[in-house]
């Protein structure tokens, strides 16, 4: 009786067992689609339905530093290749919740990894690319992620 009272409320407020990448993941007001799983198959790490468009990278940077407080931040250049890897599992997600997708036709995203000191990564459909982050030169979208685990 008490397994099946506690099962129920956990499924209730959208718990799971277990999750791969592209799952929709939403826990204590984290709401994402899962991007990596440990070895448990419990979310390492999400990335956030919502996104902001025609950013500089130091815009994007900043962007990414005021949400930190929450735990979300712009991903590094690992975690957006992850992204890219599981993008089409993570898209059917996106469009199931309404949410913008990822990495599709001409579309980039500024990550938190300079690759010189006037140069950052962004990733678009085709993978990573080192672009000129200063006089608002490249204008990209950003999308946060957020570490469930430390």
């Amino acid at each position: 009786m008490i397994f099946s009272i506690l099962l129920s409320s956990a499924l209730l407020v959208g718990c799971k067992s277990s999750y791969a990448p592209g799952d929709y993941y939403s826990l204590d007001g984290d709401k994402g689609v899962v991007v990596s799983v440990d070895a448990d198959a419990q979310p390492l790490l999400i990335i956030s339905l919502d996104e902001v468009s025609a950013l500089d990278a130091d815009s994007a940077l900043r962007w990414g530093l005021e949400n930190e407080a929450q735990g979300w931040r712009l991903p590094d250049k690992d975690e957006i290749a992850l992204v890219n890897k599981y993008k089409t599992l993570i898209n059917r997600t996106m469009e199931k919740h309404h949410a913008p997708l990822v990495l599709v036709n001409h579309t980039f995203y500024w990550t938190s990894s300079p690759c010189s000191p006037t140069h950052t990564y962004a990733c678009g459909p085709d993978g990573l690319n080192c672009y000129f982050n200063q006089n608002n030169s490249h204008s990209y979208r950003a999308r946060k992620v957020k570490n469930l685990k430390n």
